[in-house]
């Protein structure tokens, strides 16, 4: 027979053999074309200018994330190869027998990684295609363009990349397996399925000492985490101790949990000697304890991934809703009266060549004032954890505006005007960072002394308003809305200028204009406009989106297809044992059942484990952003259960599958 039709022969008939291979293969390929295609939507041509930066560093964070990406997929198809390898070394031993030649054997062998390597990349695009169009649909609605431009594109560009990344992978993955066969002797092949690694277990005593040691580092290092975040500081080691310590733990505890395990449910007989679960359970806890260094870094990866993916959507939902509340208008223009005197803003502009009545429908200038008290007077008794961006907010003056100011800010958003005594004030506050403090102080203050004059609370409310923009969202810390005659008595801080634009007008153009005097630091003006600060929300969302999702999915890929391949190596030297049972008098379903159990416990252990830290640490990684980005942030894991359920779940089934496939072979034969 020639060498073509035994390598076709071959990949026909253990085609099955391959599934887990496979399925890593073609998501691998499906992943690398979907997010390398982005770029060729041409319906980002119609993206603004700071929407395009963004684009533009999207395109070359990703050209970067996809060389390691690459790297790490090399290193898994590599892996997933030498269990091919070692599942046909027997197969390969009878070619030797017979009088084949080693070279013979790796063409061969390498002839039928090339044909599973073309066949998964000309299935694997397919899916890649369908992909990509789904991610420029999500990528088109984070970056806000239009949907109407949305055309069906395929990638040249991302079928070139992909495909020589992959050749490149496949072309390493032949060379170790010529290296393999050319290097192993005749009786390692045809013993292959009979050699079993021998793992010496400690003892109960040792394993429950170690085990209870295990979740005390456990504990340990999320209460160092929890306490302290998780940003190393140069003046503590506490990063690097609670790392330490999860690390250790998570391996010591993965390496005695088998024994402690299996020491509690012998102690009950009626569950230990009921059907099979004597075999399950010890099948289970020796191959928890063969693999423990497999699992606990696979523990590690899923937490990453679930926090990775669930912090960056998160972030992103949360970033898109305030973009819709934090921009009433289309523009504003302040200035620092201690700078720029008490001048008017659009006097100024149309003195620097910039006349806003031909750009606006609408203007209006209010003014921000200092009132004689401060945010820790406000505060005053309330035990304060301010985020870091706030730390000097108690020695600043409190914000205050007049009432007049406030409605005509209030009137140019189509709402309602509020009132006012002479002798009352109400508060109006929409940042997260101080908005407890504030409703607190609200409640705390009937009365207030302001400009020598006593009021009292006009609302038993607080006012959640977004009378005025500023570059970082909502950003109202608190702010005093007085009589007009209390608020004539304080000093002026800041002129601001409201607009909202024609419907012709165009927002770069006037962007273009404006550049100049925001950069000027002679004088104290500075803008805030709402397309630019619109595209800079969806911009931003859009790279955590994309990046976190991007590596949550390679890691969670990695993860799951780590899993299935130790779960088919294991049940592959171990198959002989299920016929012992059989013979026993076990019969298929009992056999399937304790099969699938094995697969989930394989799966669940470091999954569950995951779960457990990801719920402290992704609680500090929110936090974390929130002081960074002055945001608040609910937590979303919708996306990241979806995502577990598609790839994990999928591998799971694949694994369970073909072991069960494995397993009943062998009784057949």
């Amino acid at each position: 027979m020639s060498s073509v039709k035994l390598i076709l022969k071959n990949v026909r008939k253990n085609i099955r053999d391959y599934l887990v291979y496979f399925l890593t293969l073609m998501l691998s390929v499906s992943l690398f074309y979907a997010f390398n295609s982005i770029a060729d939507q041409s319906a980002f041509a119609e993206i603004g200018a700071t929407k395009e930066l963004l684009y533009e560093q999207l395109g070359i964070l990703l050209s970067m994330l996809s060389v390691v990406i690459a790297a790490v997929l090399a290193f898994l198809v590599i892996y997933a190869n030498g269990f091919l390898l070692r599942r046909r070394k027997k197969e390969l031993g009878i070619y030797m027998v017979l009088g084949m030649k080693k070279g013979r054997i790796s063409r061969i062998f390498a002839g039928e990684t090339l044909c599973v390597g073309l066949l998964s990349l000309a299935v694997g695009i397919l899916p890649g295609v369908a992909f990509s169009q789904v991610l420029s649909l999500v990528s088109l609605k984070l970056f806000a363009v239009d949907m109407t431009e949305f055309g069906f594109v395929f990638s040249v560009d991302a079928l070139e990349k992909t495909a020589v990344c992959f050749a490149v992978i496949f072309g390493i993955v032949m060379i170790f397996n010529v290296w393999s066969i050319s290097g192993v002797k005749l009786i390692d092949l045809l013993r292959a399925g009979r050699k079993n690694e021998n793992v010496r277990e400690p003892g109960r005593i040792v394993s429950a000492v170690l085990f209870f040691l295990a979740a005390g580092l456990m504990i340990f290092g999320c209460t160092l985490f929890w306490k302290n975040g998780l940003l190393p500081q140069r003046d503590s080691m506490d990063f690097q101790v609670a790392s330490a310590a999860l690390a250790v733990g998570t391996v010591l505890f993965f390496y005695t949990a088998a024994t402690v395990i299996l020491s509690a449910v012998r102690m009950n007989d009626r569950v230990y000697l009921r059907g099979l679960n004597t075999f399950l359970v010890r099948q289970v806890g020796s191959r928890i304890h063969t693999n423990y260094i497999t699992i606990a870094v696979v523990c590690g990866l899923l937490t990453v991934t679930i926090c990775t993916v669930s912090a960056g959507v998160s972030t992103a939902i949360a970033m898109n809703d305030l973009s819709e509340v934090s921009t009433p208008y289309d523009l504003n223009v302040l200035s620092d009266v201690e700078i720029d005197g008490d001048s008017n803003v659009a006097d100024y502009l149309l003195s620097q060549g910039i006349d806003m009545e031909s750009y606006a429908e609408e203007m209006e200038q209010i003014t921000l004032l200092e009132a004689d008290l401060t945010y820790g007077d406000l505060f005053e008794g309330q035990k304060l954890n301010l985020w870091q961006f706030d730390a000097a907010l108690p020695e600043v003056a409190v914000n205050a505006v007049s009432l007049s100011d406030f409605n005509r800010a209030l009137a140019m958003q189509g709402k309602a005007p509020v009132s006012l005594n002479e002798d009352e004030y109400l508060l109006n506050c929409n940042y997260e960072g101080t908005i407890a403090y504030v409703e607190r102080a609200y409640k705390e203050h009937p009365t207030l002394t302001v400009a020598g004059n006593e009021l009292k609370r006009a609302s038993a409310e607080l006012l959640h308003e977004t009378f005025f923009m500023t570059q970082v969202g909502n950003n109202d810390r608190g702010t005093l809305i007085l009589p007009d005659s209390t608020a004539q008595k304080l000093e002026k801080d800041m002129n601001i200028l409201l607009v909202k634009y024609r419907e012709q007008t165009d927002s770069d153009e006037v962007l273009q204009k404006l550049i100049p005097i925001g950069l000027d630091e002679s004088h104290g003006y500075r803008y805030t406009e709402k397309n630019m600060m619109y595209d800079m929300y969806y911009g931003s969302s859009a790279l955590l989106v994309f990046l976190c999702c991007y590596i949550g999915l390679v890691f969670l890929m990695i993860c799951a297809a780590l899993l299935a391949l130790k779960q088919l190596t294991e049940t592959a030297d171990n198959v002989y044992r299920y016929t012992l049972i059989r013979k026993l008098g076990a019969d298929d379903r009992q056999i399937d059942r304790t099969v699938f159990f094995q697969t989930a416990v394989f799966f669940a252990a470091p999954l569950v484990v995951a779960g457990v830290f990801s719920a402290v640490l992704l609680r500090k990684a929110i936090e974390m952003i929130e002081e960074f980005m002055n945001i608040h942030i609910s937590s979303n894991v919708v996306f990241t259960v979806v995502l577990f359920l598609v790839v994990y779940g999928g591998y799971f089934l694949a694994a369970y599958l073909s072991c069960r496939r494995m397993v009943r072979e062998q009784r057949k034969g």
